[in-house]
């Protein structure tokens, strides 16, 4: 059998290249993409860890700490339709530091109370 008496074989690779589809012209505006609403309890979180530094500092902060939890677990559950975890960790951040900072204060205070206290109890009053 000669070589042209053999049947070809059909060529099915490399086969012409399928036509991309045409790019649309640049027009500047962005692609709408869904946003996530935010979280209304990091609201109340943030809103309150403000509030706190003002207003019975330590109960609301601790009151933000609450809110800014519920706010973790809705974001953490949902995270396609519950934003606001940035404003979330800045009501934790915020009313961590008030806390803090009031702790700090009545550590100190009480500490210059005592001084104050022991140094005024040994001196006796010099009376003429």
């Amino acid at each position: 059998m000669s070589p042209e008496d053999q049947p070809a074989a059909e060529q099915s690779w490399p086969s012409e290249p399928i036509p991309a589809p045409p790019i649309p012209p640049y027009t500047g505006l962005a692609v709408p993409t869904a946003v996530p609403s935010t979280s209304a309890d990091a609201v109340v979180a943030f809103i309150l860890s403000l509030v706190s530094w003002a207003v019975c500092p330590i109960i609301f902060a601790v009151v933000a700490l609450v809110f800014a939890t519920k706010a973790d677990r809705a974001i953490a559950a949902s995270p396609a339709t519950v934003g606001g975890s940035g404003l979330n960790l800045a009501a934790k951040l915020i009313a961590w530091i008030n806390i803090g900072f009031w702790v700090a204060i009545i550590f100190i205070g009480g500490f210059i109370a005592i001084v104050l206290l022991l140094a005024g109890a040994g001196s006796t009053p010099a009376h003429p």
